[in-house]
């Protein structure tokens, strides 16, 4: 709505009444609604950073657990066994909402089903190898899962501060002004009106006070 550009009248006047607080309470609304996305935001940044962490602590000990099977069983046979593994990965996604942000459910089942070599031939390093690198994917999909909630809700939070600070720096000061200059023009035409109509009747007065003379 551009500043002004209205006729200054009762009618647009009770109008943009109506328009400006509800685009107060759109305002107010949008203001909470940007609070809660930041909180959610900065929980699953947090978790996202947490569940980082642990990916890599997880995939430090995996690769160590593995160095120590190739050490003591050499590079080939642990090729061998690794090919004989039969572990299957399950991913399902879900989804929900936050403030009307879809944000997935990842999670990642490992479906394991040993033995699926001799006892003879392997070792703890080689079991400890398989465990770890299982938790590994378990701990990818909870971070696929909140890395892609913060991005979701990254640009959710930029969209709705653009609407706060439309509303706040252009929509609302337009109200504000527009209503103000109305309401001006209104008292301005009412004490006109008011002075036009003192002078009629002191005219009138005038003529029939002749009139009786």
């Amino acid at each position: 709505m551009a500043r002004y550009e209205v006729a200054p009248t009762k009618t647009n006047l009770l109008r943009l009444k109506r328009d400006s607080a509800f685009a107060r309470e759109g305002y107010e609304l949008l203001e909470q609604k940007r609070e809660i996305l930041i909180g959610e935001l900065f929980a699953l940044m947090d978790r996202a950073t947490k569940t980082q962490g642990s990916v890599n602590e997880r995939l430090k000990e995996a690769y160590s657990a593995l160095e120590n099977a190739v050490l003591r069983m050499g590079r080939y046979r642990v090729a061998r066994l690794a090919g004989a593994a039969n572990i299957k990965t399950d991913i399902s996604i879900r989804t929900r909402r936050i403030m009307g942000v879809e944000v997935p459910i990842i999670s990642a089942e490992v479906e394991d089903k040993p033995p699926y070599f001799s006892p003879a031939d392997t070792s703890f390093w080689t079991d400890e190898t398989v465990q770890q690198f299982k938790e590994v994917l378990k701990l990818l999909g909870t971070l696929a899962e909140t890395t892609i909630s913060v991005i979701n809700l990254t640009r959710e939070v930029k969209k709705t501060v653009r609407r706060v600070n439309a509303l706040e720096k252009i929509a609302l000061p337009d109200y504000e002004d527009t209503l103000k200059f109305i309401t001006d023009a209104l008292e301005e035409m009412e004490r006109e009106t008011f002075y036009t109509m003192k002078q009629v009747k002191a005219r009138l007065e005038k003529r029939r006070r002749k009139r009786g003379g």
